[in-house]
């Protein structure tokens, strides 16, 4: 099969003419769950941009983004509408992701945070695909103590935050673990390209993978020196003993952990 290109992104799978817009595929996800490294290693085989995170609240056209000011346009308002897609929003959204796109024809979408509302998506961006990353909750705030992100933990060591999240997760049609990256990433990454209707091969595979191997993600699109097989969430244990106590203690957050495979031995997080 051939891959993604610039003549066949103006056309549908079923060969229709498509929108004149660039395509825009989602990784939803929340922070330290993997998302960096999917999104980037998905994009790599074709050198499609990533748009990561335009709708946070952080100016991103200066380095190492270099977006176009209709991100920093794009934050603004959606902010200034309390965190809602409006048709404004979605329209001058679209405009972003045509200006990132460029003569690629289309842009994988970074969003690891709570704030898009699954509804508000479906209604103003209908054409747009996503997935969704969940990771072990225990794993993945292990990763925020161990950096010190402690301003992005929400109360009750972001608990509240997390079931939300992973009931959208278990709500969306194609929806991935980290886990699952990080134990057959071949499988992995076919299976999220066909949820976005992507033609791949093996050499698309291969170039995913060589990515991974020679990337490690501190943060965002800025790239650490970590061994890759290694994250820095792995090395050690940061968790508070009430923090481990209270999401195991949560029936379902235990029901999650279990149907995953996920140990619920508080042992291995203390």
């Amino acid at each position: 099969m051939d891959g993604p290109s610039i003549e066949s992104s103006n056309l549908t799978r079923d060969g229709c003419a498509a929108s004149s817009h660039a395509e825009v595929c989602w990784v939803f996800s929340l922070a330290r769950c993997g998302c960096s490294i999917v999104a980037y290693a998905a994009a790599a085989p074709w050198q499609v941009p990533v748009a990561d995170e335009p709708f946070g609240p952080w100016d991103r056209t200066g380095e190492p983004y270099n977006y176009p000011p209709e991100q920093d346009e794009l934050r603004r308002l959606y902010w200034d509408v309390d965190e809602h897609i409006t048709p404004q929003v979605a329209n001058l959204a679209t405009r972003l992701f045509d200006k990132i796109a460029g003569r690629a024809g289309r842009v994988v979408s970074k969003h690891p945070h709570d704030m898009i509302k699954p509804e508000e998506f479906a209604r103003h961006l209908p054409e747009h695909k996503a997935v969704f990353l969940l990771r072990n909750p225990l794993k993945r705030l292990n990763s925020l103590y161990v950096r010190g992100w402690l301003k992005s933990i929400g109360p009750n060591h972001d608990l509240p935050r997390f079931k939300l999240v992973a009931q959208r997760w278990l709500d969306h049609p194609h929806r991935f673990t980290f886990e699952q990256f990080r134990a057959d990433a071949p499988s992995f990454f076919g299976a999220v390209w066909e949820a976005w209707g992507w033609s791949f091969t093996d050499d698309n595979v291969a170039r995913a993978l060589d990515y991974c191997n020679n990337n490690y993600h501190a943060s965002s699109a800025k790239l650490g020196t970590r061994n890759p097989a290694r994250p820095l969430s792995e090395k050690k244990n940061a968790l508070p003993v009430e923090a481990v106590e209270l999401y195991l203690s949560d029936p379902f957050i235990v029901e999650l952990m279990e149907s995953n495979g996920w140990s619920t031995d508080r042992n291995e997080y203390v």
